[in-house]
């Protein structure tokens, strides 16, 4: 069975800002079987965004603000519930 990642350094310039995050928050490659990854560019940088792939599954959402340096502004950690059945 192949894993297929989504590896930061082939999409972002600088990937210094994941070890900027809490130890384990984030690797720079993302199995996207189970997540999905944006990156949007905005005005003053870009945001980040790691979270479940099913949200039906629930899980946690991780949102990412980097500088237009690629370094770390911010980050917020979103938990997911899966919706009632």
């Amino acid at each position: 069975m192949d894993i297929e990642f989504h590896d930061f350094k082939e999409h972002i310039h600088s990937i210094e800002w994941v070890a900027s995050l809490p130890k384990g928050l984030l690797s720079d490659k993302i199995d996207i079987k189970y997540n999905t990854v944006t990156i949007t560019k905005l005005e003053d940088g870009y945001q980040v965004y790691v979270g479940p792939k099913d949200l039906d599954l629930g899980g946690d959402g991780l949102i990412i603000t980097l500088d237009k340096d690629f370094k770390l502004k911010d980050y917020e950690i979103e938990r997911i519930d899966s919706p009632p059945h």
